[in-house]
Order: structure tokens, then sequence, then C-alpha cells
């Protein structure tokens, strides 16, 4: 199976998100925003973005439906009032989604799901949707500004030295109650979740 992509367009102009693209071979864009216009990037609203890819032999598909960060269901909200990533991707549509991407690359797509933020820490992208597949044993890249590649694991090591950066010596003082990487990445990305995650309103909190 191929290598899933990332992107995220920031402000690009078409032509250097372009470059970006066919330096990786991507040839498909799908769009996981929940909004897909941008009022500082228009070059990358549905309509434009989707013209100057098939110009350039891309194909796009808006999937803000599927992985969009900001859902309507207040039951995807917890009760500090942002998104809860875990719960998302255990959902019914989220998942659907996944098989679809799943399928288009067994079909031989090269796939890059694309949002607006530039590094992947920052994006739902990276924190909710990549990771999903990254624990379904397929292989996530993201393609960073300078077009270099940030595997999903070299992310997992950057959430870890940020939150946890001296996880090491708080196992050699606390022996008796070691906790794993495994686990200190689980809780680095629910604390990146808490920081990026979409807030709802204190009513519709109350709502929840």
């Amino acid at each position: 199976m191929s290598k899933l992509f990332t992107i995220g367009h920031s402000q690009y102009t078409p032509e250097y998100f372009i470059k970006l693209l066919e330096q990786h071979g991507v040839n498909y864009i799908l769009d996981v925003r929940s909004t897909p216009y941008s009022r500082y990037a228009e070059q990358f609203n549905r309509e434009n973005i989707h013209t100057f890819l098939e110009k350039n032999g891309m194909r796009y598909s808006y999937m803000g439906k599927y992985f969009g960060a900001r859902p309507i269901e207040l039951t995807l909200y917890n009760p500090k009032g942002y998104l809860d990533f875990d719960k998302v991707a255990q959902s019914e549509r989220f998942n659907i989604g996944v098989e679809n991407v799943i399928l288009g690359l067994e079909r031989g797509n090269k796939i890059a799901l694309m949002c607006t933020e530039k590094d992947p820490i920052d994006c739902h992208r990276a924190i909710m949707v990549a990771r999903a597949f990254d624990l379904k044993g397929i292989e996530v890249n993201h393609i960073l500004p300078d077009g270099d590649i940030q595997t999903q694991k070299e992310l997992d090591n950057r959430l870890l030295d940020m939150y946890f950066g001296d996880r090491e010596q708080l196992s050699i003082f606390n022996y008796n109650n070691v906790v794993s990487d495994e686990q200190y990445i689980i809780q680095a990305y629910r604390k990146r979740n808490e920081e990026i995650g979409y807030r709802i309103s204190q009513k519709q909190v109350a709502a929840i």
C-alpha cells in the first residue's frame, strides 16, 4: 500500500504548492477542512484549488464531512468544550472516511490530506486524522514547507519532547510506577488535542 501524505496549504502560491506535491509524487488531494475556504489564501478556496490541481493533472475531493475539525454533533465535544479527537476517531462517519482513503491508496493513488496549518503539530490533520491512520499501520508522511518530510513517528517524538521532556528523569524517580513511551504518547496527543481542538460556546457545553 502507498504511503499517506499530509500537507498544510498555508499561504503558498499555487505554483509552490504544486511543486511540493510533485516532489513527493502526490496526485490526489483530500481536503479535510471543515470549511474549504480561506480569507487569507483565496487560491485555496474549494473551487480555485480544484481548478489549478486539475490543470496540473491532479485530483481533488472534499472530505471535511468525514475529517473536519468542527463537527456539529455536540456529543463529540467533551465537558471542557473542546472537540474530543478520540471520540471523533471512534465515530462511524470518521471510519467510513478512513475506509474510503484506504481504498484510494489500494487503487494506487498518491494521496495527501490537506488542511491549513503549515506545521503538522498545530493541525488536526496530524493530531487527529493522521494519528488514526498511523494506529492502523499506515505510514504517514507530513510534507513540510521546505519540502522535507516528517513522519508520524517523528511527530510522536516532537510531542513527547514538548510535553514530557523530562520523562526519563521521572522514570528514574518513579521506578515503582514506570510509564512507557506508548503511554506518554497517548497522553501527549490528548494534551495537544486540548490545546488545538475547536471549542464550542459555554451555552453549547451546557447542552452536552
